[in-house]
C-alpha cells in the first residue's frame, strides 16, 4: 500500500486522524528540529506579557528572548525564536499607528485629570492635588528632558518628580503657556526656575511673572556668605591675571553672575536642591534608563509610570529605614539625640556632621552683647572653609533665636555648625523647635503613597479583573513552589497535580485557538483600535538636541527591497547607481555587440 492518511471532522469541528499507513511514512524533519518549524513556533500569553512588561524598562524583544531562555531552561524550551519576539513588537507598533494620542483609555482618563491640548502643546500634571506630600516639596522647577519633568527633592533629599509635560516645541510661547498651566494647576508660582541657560525659558519667565527667579545653575565654588562685591573684585582679578578680558565666554558668564552665584540667592529658600546641574543630569540618566526617543505616547506613559513606581519604592524604603532604625549617636549631647528622633536619616547625618564640627573645628574669638542679643565672632579651622574668614552669629536667649551670616538655615532648612556652637556655649540642651523644618522630618509624609497606576483607566473594570486574575494564578504557583522547594516528595506530588490539570485543560480546549498577537495587544492596552483618528500626531517637530527627524520604522526586509530598487553603488560603465557593476553592465554587452558588427562590416568590405 502507498503512503496514506485519513482524517475526519468530528462533532466538535476538530480534524481527527482515522488511519495512518506508517509503512511508507517517514519524518520530514529531524525530531530535534521540530521547534524550528513555523507551525511549532508560538509565544504563550505569559511570554508575551513578559516581553511587554520588560519593555517598560527599555529591554527590547531580542534581550527579552534571552531572558525567556534563562528563565525557562534553554532556547529549546521557549517554544519560539527571537523572530516571534520581534514580530510581537512590530505588531503592537503597527497597532498603535496613528492612533497613538487617540487611544480611548488614555485620552479620556488624562482629560479627566489635567490633560490640556493647545497650540500643539500638551501638559500632564497627573494626581498632583492628591499628592499633598509632594506638593509640600514644590520649591524649584527643573528643565530636564524633551518631555521635561518638574523635579524637587523629598524629605530624604532624593529626587522626586511632581509633574511632567510634553511639548511639541521648545519655544517661548510654549514655555509661557507651560508656566501659566503650572501656576493654574498648583495655585501658586514656583520659587525658582532652573533655566540651564535656555534662552527660550529666560524670555518666557518675565512675560509670565515678575516674582519668579530664574537661575542658570548654582555654582558651589564660592561661599554663600561672601559679599557680592568680593566676588566681583576677585572675578575681575582672575580675568586680569589670566588675560581673559577679551574671552567672549568669560565675559558673558561674568555678565550674568547674578544668575549662578550663590551669594545672589541669599533670600531664596532652595532647600539645598540645586548647587550644580548634577541633579538635572542625574534625573536625565534615571529617565534615560526607562525611556527613549522612539516611544509612542501610549508606550511612554507605561515607561513613565514604571519610573514613578521606582521613585515611590525608594521613598517608601527610605521612610521605613528612618522610622525603624536608629543611627549611631557620636556625642553625649541631648540635641543630637533629639535630632536623630526627628529628622530622616539622610538629613540627620548632615546635622550630625555639623554638630561634630561645632565641637572640633569652631571657636569663638569675640562675644559682644547689644540689647539682650549676644553676637559671636567664630573662626573655623576646617581646611575647606577656614579661608572664608569670620562668621557672625547672633543669639537671643529669651526666645532661642539664632542667626548666622552663612545663611545655611535660610538656604537649606538645616542649622549650621556655628549655630550649634553658639547654642552649646549658651547652655541650650534641647533642639529648638522653631528650627525643625517639617520637610526634613520623618512624619512629613503621613501615609504611604497608594501606588495608583496613572496609566490605567478607572472605568475599565473588566480589563483590570482579567489582569488581576492572571497575576493571582502566577502568584499561587510561585507561592506553592516557594513553600515546597525544600520538600522534594511534596514538590513531586504538586507537579503531578499540575500535570493532571494541564491534561484536563488540553482536552477541554482542543478546539480553542490560541490568542493572536492582536488579541493580546488589545488585552494589554485595554482598548480597541478605532477607524477614525481624532487627535492627530503633530508633524515637523524639532526640539533642541533631538537629532534628525525620524521617519517610520523600516524592517530589514523592506530595507533590502528599497536598496535593491535604487541600487547601492555606482556602475563604472553606465555611471548610474544600480545593483550591477561594470563587468555585468548591459551597456557593456551592447557596446560589445556594436563593436562586433562594426568589425564584421569592415572585414566584409
Amino acid at each position: 500500500m502507498d503512503a496514506c492518511i485519513r482524517l475526519k471532522l468530528n462533532d466538535e469541528n476538530v480534524w481527527v486522524v482515522r488511519h495512518l499507513e506508517e509503512k511508507h511514512s517517514h519524518e520530514l524533519v529531524n525530531p530535534e528540529d521540530f521547534h524550528f518549524l513555523k507551525s511549532n513556533r508560538r509565544l504563550t500569553y505569559h511570554q508575551k506579557q513578559l516581553i511587554h512588561d520588560v519593555s517598560d524598562i527599555n529591554i527590547g524583544p531580542v534581550r527579552a528572548f534571552k531572558i525567556l531562555k534563562q528563565t525557562q531552561g534553554g532556547f529549546l524550551n521557549v517554544g519560539a525564536t527571537e523572530v516571534e519576539c520581534k514580530n510581537l513588537k512590530r505588531d503592537w507598533i503597527e497597532y498603535i499607528g496613528e492612533n497613538d494620542a487617540d487611544m480611548n483609555i488614555y485620552t479620556t482618563f488624562l482629560l479627566n485629570i489635567v490633560w490640556t491640548v493647545r497650540e500643539s502643546c500638551v501638559v500632564y500634571f497627573g494626581r498632583m492635588k492628591k499628592q499633598s506630600e509632594i506638593i509640600q516639596h514644590l520649591e524649584i522647577l527643573s528643565n530636564l528632558m524633551q518631555h521635561t519633568e518638574q523635579t524637587s527633592i523629598d524629605n530624604h533629599k532624593k529626587c522626586v518628580t511632581f509633574a511632567v509635560r510634553l511639548l511639541s516645541s521648545e519655544s517661548i510661547e510654549s514655555y509661557k503657556w507651560l508656566l501659566m498651566a503650572l501656576k493654574t494647576t498648583f495655585g501658586r508660582e514656583p520659587t525658582v526656575l532652573m533655566t540651564d541657560q535656555d534662552a527660550a525659558i529666560k524670555q518666557a519667565i518675565p512675560a509670565v511673572s515678575h516674582h519668579l527667579v530664574g537661575i542658570d545653575c548654582v555654582c558651589g565654588t564660592y561661599h554663600k556668605s561672601s559679599p557680592t562685591s568680593e566676588f566681583e573684585i576677585e572675578g575681575q582679578r582672575i580675568m586680569d591675571d589670566y588675560e581673559l578680558n577679551d574671552d567672549k565666554w568669560f565675559k558673558d558668564m561674568f555678565a550674568i553672575c547674578d544668575k549662578w552665584i550663590p551669594a545672589y540667592f541669599k533670600d531664596c529658600h532652595l532647600s539645598g536642591l540645586m548647587r550644580t546641574t548634577s541633579r538635572c543630569e542625574g534625573e536625565n540618566y534615571f529617565y534615560g534608563l526607562m525611556t527613549n526617543t522612539d516611544l509612542h505616547l501610549i508606550e511612554f506613559l507605561g515607561h513613565f509610570e514604571t519610573a514613578m513606581e521606582a521613585q515611590r519604592c525608594v521613598q517608601r524604603k527610605n521612610n521605613h529605614d528612618s522610622r525603624y532604625t536608629n543611627p549611631d549617636i557620636k556625642t553625649n549631647l541631648l540635641i543630637e539625640e533629639e535630632a536623630s528622633e526627628t529628622f530622616t536619616r539622610t538629613v540627620f547625618f548632615e546635622i550630625q556632621k555639623e554638630i561634630m564640627a561645632s565641637m572640633l573645628t569652631c571657636y569663638s574669638i569675640k562675644v559682644e552683647e547689644y540689647d539682650r542679643i549676644n553676637k559671636f565672632s567664630i573662626k573655623d579651622t576646617d581646611k575647606d572653609v577656614k579661608h572664608f574668614g569670620v562668621f557672625e552669629v547672633s543669639f537671643m536667649k529669651s526666645d532661642c533665636t539664632v542667626t548666622c551670616s552663612c545663611l545655611r538655615f535660610e538656604l537649606t532648612g538645616c542649622l549650621c555648625r556655628y549655630c550649634f556652637y553658639v547654642l552649646r556655649m549658651s547652655g541650650v540642651e534641647h533642639f529648638p523647635r522653631k528650627y525643625v523644618s517639617r520637610r526634613w522630618t520623618k512624619d512629613v509624609v503621613s501615609t504611604p503613597s497608594s501606588g495608583y497606576n496613572m496609566c490605567q483607566s478607572p472605568k475599565d473594570d473588566a480589563n483590570d479583573d482579567f489582569k488581576s486574575m492572571i497575576r493571582d494564578i502566577y502568584y499561587s504557583v510561585d507561592y506553592c513552589v516557594d513553600r515546597l522547594v525544600s520538600d522534594m516528595e511534596k514538590l513531586k506530588l504538586y507537579r503531578e497535580k499540575l500535570r493532571e490539570m494541564t491534561q484536563e485543560v488540553d482536552e477541554d480546549t482542543r478546539s480553542v485557538q490560541p490568542m493572536t498577537n492582536r488579541g493580546f495587544i488589545e488585552a494589554v492596552f485595554g482598548v480597541e483600535k478605532r477607524d477614525e483618528v481624532n487627535v492627530k500626531i503633530p508633524e515637523g517637530i524639532r526640539n533642541k538636541g533631538s537629532g534628525p527627524v525620524k521617519k517610520k520604522m523600516i524592517g530589514e526586509k523592506e530595507m533590502a527591497i528599497l536598496k535593491a530598487k535604487k541600487g547601492s553603488r555606482k556602475c563604472g560603465r553606465c555611471g548610474e547607481y544600480v545593483v550591477h557593476n561594470a563587468r555585468t553592465c548591459k551597456k557593456k554587452a551592447n557596446d560589445s555587440a556594436s563593436k562586433y558588427i562594426q568589425d564584421n562590416n569592415v572585414s566584409h568590405t
